[in-house]
């Protein structure tokens, strides 16, 4: 058994269909059997996700929230001994014992009417005291997670700091206390969820161990001496949330509330549990708001379509908006495939990797709800731009489009920057497959097309066109990725070219989406459903649309000097023309250039 990986995502013994078509090889065995939940899950799902709609529709008016930025008072706690914040804990401990599709279903129904309270379910599931408690080894740590989950108390987890997410290094340090087991914790972390309000911290701190520096998780009291609870950070969007910062100063933390992992021999910013969480975390902090508001935005549209007349002709008749009602429900029918994919696997015991698919769908989802809130925000035009307090005093309908296209804005930034997201992938999944040169280098440049085998497939011929389309394209992206790394010896040379790698990390997920959304319609149609088969055709168009843009970006000749322009405007030398009539101005009323110190 292979006891080392190219990547620290990849699993030597569960194989991945994302990680395959990162090399050249289409496995659509892997995904033709679409999952499907079972009825008994799914019916353990409606319950409680009808009971929790039910209290957030009673306790929470979305648009007072929203003005006030703050969540009704008693409203956590209420959460809290309800065990909303331990949907998948034992429920010894007070826990509901969800799977991991029903938590990502919980998280989507309150994000339908709150997103606020979406993200205060999210975060404590996907990275509170609950979810570490998985991981927890049998010990004081356990004991501690335990207890807090026991209580229903809050949890954060705080990793983010001021000199940048990116960094591969974290600048809060944990210092061991000589003749102890204890540490000193030192620094600062931003962004954290639930920070002003939680009772427990999980904190990643660099650690020098035998002289090698490494990421450690520690679990800190929020009480603790030396602990700073500062300001609640004030978004643009989802306001309510409770989001801020801490700082940790000589806080001694007891060695047994270290989470102690194995080193997997590579760099990583976060420890490997913590990694592993935020992947599957992201699909219930990001994906699951952003499938509620594509949702909401295609029922919105919809009604609008419906009701409005231009020129004594229905709007929902005019051909741009069919295309956009199409193109919007294709859309939102692909964030509910991919969710879907990245959580039922695991619920159902299949033994596949999961994490490159996670990881992709941070950005598939969030991207895709973009656009369909964007069609929505030009559909309704005046309706959509205005808040819903204007609406309501006019007497239109109060659809609150403008209050969630900026609560999901925040989602293409949280959990890492849409581009820099793909960046990494590029660099530090696709990449290594082909330094050094990979085994396989011969197939892929063979010509000889392999067909996927379609035995049981049930598509229509468009669809099977598409199915062919993205097996023809998996090696090519593959001969691509090979010719790129001969071309460049040097991997540093092309880690350095971004735009390239987000591209690469671009053609992948639109790969798969598609192969995604094709295998869950024929698993439908062979259930006697046909309905989405115009919806995977609708979207496998314009994905095939957005890859020949994304290739022909690739492959163009060297462009215009990007580095020239760039170095002069940050040398403060040049272009000042275009900035002379809107120099930002100082607090105290002078310009920023020329006030003084």
């Amino acid at each position: 058994m292979a006891t080392t990986t190219r990547n620290a995502t990849s699993d030597p013994d569960r194989v991945s269909f994302l990680e395959e078509l990162y090399q050249g090889r289409f496995r659509w065995d892997l995904v033709r059997d679409f999952p499907v939940q079972d009825p008994a899950d799914a019916a353990a799902g409606d319950k409680l996700t009808e009971e929790l709609t039910a209290l957030v529709r009673e306790r929470i008016d979305p648009d007072d929230v929203d003005a006030r930025a703050a969540l009704p008072d008693g409203f956590l706690d209420e959460l809290g001994r309800r065990g909303y914040f331990a949907l998948q804990a034992d429920p010894a401990l007070g826990g509901h014992a969800l799977s991991h599709y029903n938590t990502f279903r919980t998280v989507s129904a309150a994000a339908a009417h709150s997103t606020p309270v979406a993200l205060s379910l999210a975060i404590e599931n996907a990275l509170g005291a609950g979810a570490f408690l998985a991981v927890a080894p049998e010990g004081p740590l356990r004991e501690l997670l335990s207890d807090v989950v026991r209580r229903g108390a809050r949890s954060a987890s705080a990793d983010s700091e001021p000199q940048g997410a990116a960094n591969q290094r974290r600048f809060t340090t944990a210092t061991r206390i000589e003749g102890t087991d204890d540490y000193l914790l030192n620094g600062s972390k931003v962004f954290v969820g639930h920070a002003p309000v939680a009772e427990v911290v999980s904190v990643s701190a660099t650690v020098n161990e035998d002289g090698v520096d490494r990421v450690r998780m520690f679990f800190v009291g929020t009480d603790s001496p030396g602990v700073t609870s500062g300001d609640w950070h004030t978004y643009m969007g989802i306001r309510g949330f409770p989001n801020g910062w801490l700082e940790f100063r000589d806080v001694r933390v007891r060695g047994g509330h270290m989470l102690v992992e194995r080193d997997l021999g590579h760099v990583v910013r976060t420890t490997p549990a913590t990694a592993r969480l935020v992947g599957r975390g992201r699909m219930h902090l990001i994906a699951a708001p952003s499938l509620a508001v594509a949702r909401l935005c295609v029922g919105w549209m919809r009604d609008f379509a419906a009701r409005r007349v231009i020129d004594e002709r229905p709007l929902a008749e005019y051909d741009e908006v069919r295309r956009r009602l199409a193109e919007s429900l294709a859309d939102t029918f692909a964030i509910e495939t991919m969710a879907q994919w990245c959580l039922l696997p695991e619920d159902q015991g299949r033994g596949l990797n999961l994490r490159f698919e996670q990881n992709a769908v941070k950005n598939a989802s969030s991207l895709l709800a973009w656009d369909v809130a964007e069609r929505a925000m030009s559909l309704l035009a005046g309706e959509g731009y205005e808040t819903a307090t204007s609406k309501r005093l006019r007497g239109a309908p109060p659809v609150p489009v403008e209050r969630f296209l900026r609560d999901l804005r925040n989602l293409r930034i949280s959990g890492g920057v849409d581009f820099q997201i793909d960046n990494w992938i590029g660099q530090r999944a696709i990449l290594s497959y082909y330094y050094p040169e990979p085994d396989h280098a011969a197939a892929l440049e063979g010509a000889d097309e392999v067909p996927p085998d379609t035995t049981g497939t049930v598509l229509t011929s468009r669809n099977l066109g598409h199915l062919r389309w993205a097996a023809e394209q998996t090696r090519a992206f593959g001969r691509t990725c090979l010719a790129l790394a001969r071309s460049h010896p040097d991997r540093a040379e092309l880690d350095a070219e971004e735009r390239t790698l987000i591209q690469l990390a671009g053609i992948t997920r639109e790969i798969l989406g598609v192969t995604l959304v094709l295998a869950r319609a024929s698993t439908l149609s062979a259930a006697g459903d046909d309905s989405a088969q115009a919806l995977a055709d609708v979207f496998c168009t314009a994905a095939r649309q957005r890859v020949t843009d994304l290739l022909g970006r690739l492959q163009s000749p060297p462009g215009p000097d990007i580095e020239a322009v760039a170095s002069a405007w940050m040398s403060g030398t040049a272009y000042a023309f275009l900035t002379a009539d809107s120099a930002p101005r100082s607090s105290h009323g002078g310009s920023i250039e020329k006030s003084t110190s």
